[in-house]
């Protein structure tokens, strides 16, 4: 009978450094394997990817056996615990071929239906057996997920080869350790696409430009929570070079350092959301990519946005083909970021949620003083902007701000106007927008102080057709006209402003009055306080 020793030796004879495991349901990496004195026999030593699940940093009684990340994410384990996972053939052929072809691998022996009288009739599920067949047949696969099923290596190679129709591949959460097993796998499947490797640790490869032709096709990569840095990812870049769409999200990446010229040539999208970024000039290394369209920057500890190639007024040479862009819970905290961001020449879309310099700023008010800052602007914050949304939001920054602009130097007659350098530099659009409109008079003016809470109606909105949508209550200036009404009403329920019907009850007197005038302000149709808004479509 073979001693426990030689038990445990069997078990780990294929392991090696490097290896990735699963061990009551976390994951890790085998660091070190071998004895650790007092005990006997072997040990696994492991760094876990949680930072606090282990116990040490790779040291036992003042002798260090590996190391570790964090002072907590080491631990010895016995081989005994460690699930080294499957190969990719074996996954595949538990995900897509069923036990029994001829049901599908369904339990026919539940699939009944039974009467008051205890008659049982068996359910038949037409089309079972094909489905089942088609998808055992791996010829005509084109989409595999295989997402948490442990896979760690390719296995046979001629087996993949069954695999040419493959376009999207989805194998995240393994226990893949490296590049070079992922590119054994993607190098079988010559029309890949897609592929998600998100929270896998792979060791990184030693000669990446080797490997470029495993991913040759490849558009469409996701690597989000993988504890990359921007070092690491462009140690890996020249192994993707047709790639369109790039997700790095819940990274490490706290600085981006470089961005080689001849990298990254077709990216379109890039999505950096959840990371550690904080300095925006970093960001501006990306401004060089020429085909580069959506920029996610969201959960980033960005500050403030700045393009210092160009001055204010002007368009800057980076981000050349940017359209969209999201800052959203990020730390802007001034409205010069949004100043600079008018420089970008064909930003249409931005998403700018939950920033510092929002609080304590009603939404719509915030709305108008973005879309006056953006020229461009079509879309913001997942909704469109219209060109009655624009033409109001910029007459009512010249009203807010003329005051400001007049006692600046600016003045109504155009020969004598000659606002500060610095009231230009907060609002660089301001005199474009009294050539477009005029500068606004003495009463049109804005009270900043108690009037306008003044004139705030509260009132509650319901859509009495759809009762999956919401009651919600709102307060709402008595001069906002329906129109911009209509376009409030379309960020909050998505109905197409051309398709709105509203009405308004009085608590009052009980009776239903039609808004029947886009262009009146809604204090026209006599609306107070404790109204009832009606929406209907």
């Amino acid at each position: 009978m073979p001693s426990q020793e030689a038990v445990m030796e069997k078990e780990i004879a294929n392991v090696s450094i490097g290896a990735r495991f699963v061990s009551d349901g976390d994951c890790g990496t085998v660091k070190y394997i071998g004895e650790v004195p007092p005990t006997t026999g072997l040990w696994l030593g492991v760094e876990w990817d949680k930072p606090d699940r282990g116990k040490h940093d790779g040291s036992h009684q003042g002798t260090r056996y590996f190391q570790c990340r964090s002072a907590t994410s080491g631990s010895f384990l016995r081989p005994k615990k460690a699930d080294f996972g499957i190969d990719l053939t074996k996954a595949l052929s538990d995900r897509y071929v069923p036990d029994d072809l001829e049901t599908g691998g369904i339990d026919t022996s539940t699939m009944y239906v039974q009467d008051e009288k205890n008659k049982v009739t068996v359910v038949e599920m037409v089309g079972a057996s094909m489905i089942a067949k088609k998808q055992s047949s791996f010829e005509n696969l084109q989409e595999i997920d295989l997402r948490e099923t442990k896979v760690c290596r390719t296995g046979s190679e001629d087996f993949l080869k069954k695999l040419p129709n493959i376009t999207e591949l989805n194998i995240s959460k393994n226990l893949i350790p490296s590049w070079e097993e992922v590119s054994k796998m993607t190098r079988q499947m010559p029309k890949l696409i897609l592929l998600n490797l998100s929270e896998n640790r792979l060791v990184l490869p030693s000669n990446p430009v080797s490997l470029a032709t495993a991913f040759s096709r490849l558009q469409d990569l996701v690597l989000n929570n993988m504890d990359l840095d921007w070092e690491q990812v462009m140690v890996c870049a020249p192994m993707w070079p047709q790639l369109r769409k790039l997700f790095l999200c819940y990274n490490k990446i706290a600085a981006i350092t470089r961005v080689q010229s001849d990298l990254f040539q077709h990216l379109e999208l890039l999505n950096l959301e959840s990371n550690q970024i904080t300095d925006w000039q970093q960001v501006n290394l990306l401004g060089h990519l020429p085909k580069l369209q959506s920029l996610l920057l969201a959960y980033n500890p960005l500050s403030c946005i700045a393009f210092h190639d160009v001055p204010v007024g002007q368009k800057t040479a980076l981000f050349p083909h940017l359209h969209m862009l999201s800052i959203s819970h990020c730390k802007v905290n001034e409205w010069d970021s949004f100043n600079e961001l008018d420089k970008l020449q064909r930003l249409k879309d931005l998403r700018y949620k939950k920033n510092p310099i929002l609080d304590g700023i009603q939404l719509e008010r915030a709305e108008e003083r973005v879309i006056a800052k953006i020229a461009g602007l079509t879309h913001m914050n997942r909704c469109q902007v219209f060109e009655d949304d624009r033409k109001g939001a910029e007459l009512v920054y010249l009203k807010t701000f003329c005051a400001d602009w007049l006692k600046s130097g600016g003045s109504r007659e155009p020969a004598k106007s000659k606002p500060s350098q610095q009231f230009l530099e907060d609002h660089p659009r301001y005199e474009k927008l009294v050539q477009l409109y005029g500068a606004a008079e003495d009463s049109e003016m804005r009270n900043q102080t108690s009037a306008l809470k003044d004139t705030l109606i509260v009132m509650k909105i319901r859509c009495p057709d759809d009762p999956s949508k919401r009651e919600l209550t709102k307060k709402l200036p008595g001069g906002m006209e329906v129109t911009k009404l209509k376009s409030l009403l379309h960020r909050l329920y998505k109905i197409d402003v051309s398709d709105q019907k509203l009405s308004y009850i009085s608590h009052k007197a009980g009776q239903e009055i039609e808004l029947d005038n886009d262009l009146r302000p809604i204090n026209y149709f006599s609306i107070e306080t404790g109204d009832t808004l009606l929406v209907r479509w």
